[in-house]
C-alpha cells in the first residue's frame, strides 16, 4: 500500500510536466529568426530575408500600427514574415527594424514601422511578382521607402 502511495504522489508532477510539454506544442510556430538584408533586382535594391525572398508593405496597414489589416484571407497568398525574435536582425539595412505581435504568436518583423510580408506567387529567390498588386504591394529599399519601379 505503502508503494502505491509514493507512485501516486510521484505521478502528480510528472503528469504536469508532460501537460505543459504538450500545450506548449499546440502554439503557432512563429518560426526561425529572420535575418533581413538587400539585394539588386530588376525594380533597384530591395530588401529581401537571408535566402534571397524579396518582402513587401502592405498600403492598407498602418504605419507605426501595432496590427496588420490584413486577414486571414489575405495571409494566405502575403503571409507575414514571422521570427521568434524580439530582437531583429539585419544586415545593409539602414531603416528600423522592429516588430508588432503576429496573428498566429510569435512577430511580424516590420520596416521603418511596416509590417512585412512575402508573397506567395515568389516562388524562388530573387523574384518580384508581387511588386505593385493591386496598387497595394509595394516591395521596400534599405532605408524603408517604398519602391515604385514595377521591374517585371
Amino acid at each position: 500500500m505503502r508503494l502505491s502511495r509514493g507512485l501516486a504522489v510521484l505521478a502528480v508532477p510528472v503528469a504536469l510536466v508532460l501537460s505543459t510539454v504538450a500545450l506548449a506544442g499546440c502554439a503557432a510556430d512563429p518560426g526561425p529568426v529572420v535575418m533581413l538584408t538587400s539585394e539588386h533586382s530588376s525594380a533597384g535594391t530591395v530588401v529581401t530575408d537571408a535566402s534571397g525572398r524579396a518582402v513587401y508593405l502592405y498600403t492598407k496597414d498602418q504605419q507605426h500600427g501595432t496590427t496588420t489589416a490584413c486577414d486571414a484571407t489575405c495571409l494566405a497568398s502575403w503571409p507575414a514574415v514571422t521570427t521568434a525574435s524580439t530582437e531583429p536582425q539585419a544586415t545593409g539595412i539602414t531603416a528600423k527594424v522592429g516588430e508588432i505581435p503576429a496573428a498566429g504568436g510569435g512577430y511580424q518583423l516590420t520596416l521603418d514601422g511596416w509590417p512585412l510580408y512575402y508573397f506567395d506567387g515568389d516562388t524562388t529567390a530573387g523574384m518580384i511578382k508581387g511588386q505593385g498588386i493591386g496598387g497595394q504591394w509595394w516591395l521596400l529599399a534599405p532605408d524603408g521607402s517604398r519602391v515604385t519601379d514595377i521591374g517585371r
